[in-house]
């Protein structure tokens, strides 16, 4: 009975212990250093800001979406149109499994929100056009010592 109360603990902290969310900052610089800066026009501000509401820079985020697949990882790519996780009719056009989107590098997550929005725009995100379109975008970026290119 004495390893009772220390297994409780370690049960309610495993959950937490598999996610991760990002600060601003973090998010921003790591989408700069991928690429995202001016990406197809737009400024890294509506990247941040669109991530945070999608997720609110939460890595490992997965939510099921209204029986059309599932949403994953920091931008919530869905599972029906652009990743690979066996949902019936998948199309995967971003060629990947849906469980590489939960990387805390984010890197299969940033290449694959770049084919969105190449092909889509950041208005592939309904999230984007209701909180971040129109906005100053300035804010989300403020203060995070963002070195420029050269």
């Amino acid at each position: 009975m004495r390893f009772l109360p220390l297994t409780t603990v370690l049960l309610v902290l495993l959950p937490v212990c598999g996610a991760r969310r990002m600060g601003r900052c973090e998010v921003a610089r790591a989408f700069r250093a991928q690429g995202l800066d001016g990406f197809e026009g737009f400024s890294l501000g509506n990247y941040v800001c669109m991530a945070f509401w999608e997720s609110k820079w939460k890595t490992h985020k997965v939510r099921e979406d209204n029986n059309i697949g599932k949403d994953y990882g920091i931008f919530q790519i869905n599972s029906l149109k652009w990743c690979e996780d066996q949902t019936p009719g998948g199309q995967n056009l971003c060629n990947v499994q849906c469980g590489e989107l939960l990387n805390d590098d984010l890197k299969a997550s940033v290449e694959c929100a770049k084919i969105i929005v190449r092909r889509d725009g950041l208005k592939a995100w309904d999230t984007w056009n209701s909180y971040c379109n129109g906005r100053k975008m300035k804010r989300w970026v403020r203060g995070c010592d963002l070195k420029r290119k050269e």
